[in-house]
């Protein structure tokens, strides 16, 4: 299943926009308050049979989603029709939620402690209840490590694990060197059932792995997880789930070097899942494929959200800086801090009224400010130089 374009009128802060998805990874990104949560509640809504997580336009007298995916090889549309804004006030929506199971919603809260696993659990089940309720709160994160421990023990006796279960349990193991192939999966202690992992700095405890790390561990987890216990009837493993996942701000924790990674390892994690992620990292965008980037913004004249028409090429923005894709993929107004502004905007003035005194006060505060190899330091320099010796 995969969804090909959602259409959004008067919900949240948007206004009216249209999205066409491609199948596999699609990137959403713009300023805050543009409605980057807004679209993938909103796909995650078109799933859900109750309460829906988003709220009619204030300026709307009802908001409207209609979407069209595709399932088994047909195109199915529909739509719903959103009137609640009051918090208090309550309505109940469906659509496509029969096919609930193959849509995955992760929210933004990604990151654990140590916890005490005094008995290894046994399975969840997921029913459509259940699964309905995951559509507006997101996906369990809780009963990650009993499940794992669980599959790590009932992994050694022959027949004890279904082929689906094997399969992703190692899945999970690789999931320990696909970040880093220097850390690994070690074993599971049998007097406190606790997660051991190899790193080279010696064997600890998976809860004490940084939160970048865990946070990585914890996503893929949590998604093979889920995948397992919704589809045990279908036999259907983590690497054959065909369906949505959908993730908000998808470099929570993430250092720079991670998040240029992390689109690569969902895809190659999930290779036949289609992904609709928010983010605010442009190491994120940097990486990806042209296709893959919903840059939104808002008009001028009317405050509507649009996707902009990004001119890019067959590299995308590979070849980009990290100041370029946040000025113009980002929206960003400036790169410079209020302080940096006012002292140059200081000196020009100085510079312009030929007050030597003034503009050398001020280039010693931005000599102080500048990033030592700028080379904006050495032009300021030389406009200081020509008005001292006049």
């Amino acid at each position: 299943m995969k969804i090909k374009g959602i259409d959004i009128k008067g919900v949240g802060c948007i206004r009216d926009l249209h999205l066409e998805f491609n199948d596999r990874m699609n990137i959403l990104c713009g300023p805050n308050s543009i409605g980057k949560t807004t679209v993938i509640e909103s796909v995650a809504t078109m799933f859900n049979n109750g309460e829906p997580t988003v709220k009619r336009n204030v300026s709307f007298d009802k908001g409207m989603i209609r979407a069209v995916i595709e399932i088994d090889g047909q195109v199915r549309e529909n739509s719903i029709q959103i009137l609640r804004f009051n918090p208090r006030e309550s309505e109940s929506v469906g659509s496509f939620y029969h096919e609930a199971t193959k849509l995955l919603s992760i929210k933004v809260g990604r990151n654990f402690n140590y916890s005490r696993l005094d008995a290894v659990p046994s399975d969840q089940n997921r029913d459509l209840g259940e699964v309905w309720s995951e559509t507006r709160s997101g996906i369990r994160f809780d009963g990650v490590k009993g499940w794992f421990v669980n599959r790590f023990l009932y992994s050694t006796h022959e027949g004890s694990l279904s082929a689906q279960q094997m399969s992703n349990y190692k899945l999970a193991v690789k999931c320990f060197s696909i970040i880093n192939s220097t850390y690994s999966f070690s074993n599971v202690q049998a007097s406190s059932n606790d997660i051991m992992v190899k790193t080279p700095h010696g064997e600890i405890y998976y809860e004490y792995l940084s939160s970048g790390f865990k946070s990585i561990l914890y996503l893929l987890f949590s998604i093979i997880k889920e995948i397992e216990f919704r589809f045990k009837e279908h036999h259907l493993t983590a690497e054959q789930f065909d369906g949505i996942i959908l993730i908000d701000e998808v470099e929570i924790h993430l250092h720079p070097e991670w998040q240029e990674q992390i689109t690569q390892i969902l895809q190659s994690t999930f290779p036949n899942a289609q992904f609709i992620i928010t983010t605010h990292s442009p190491h994120v965008i940097q990486t990806a494929e042209p296709n893959q980037i919903m840059a939104l913004q808002l008009t001028e004249d009317d405050n509507v959200t649009l996707r902009e028409d990004l001119k890019t090429n067959k590299y995308g923005f590979k070849g980009w800086t990290v100041e370029e894709i946040l000025y113009d993929v980002m929206g960003m107004k400036t790169l410079r801090t209020e302080m940096y502004r006012t002292l140059i905007e200081a000196f020009g003035k100085a510079i312009d009224d030929e007050d030597a005194g003034t503009a050398k006060t001020v280039f010693a505060e931005l000599d102080e400010l500048l990033h030592p190899r700028n080379p904006q330091r050495k032009l300021l320099s030389f406009q200081l130089a020509k008005i001292s010796e006049a």
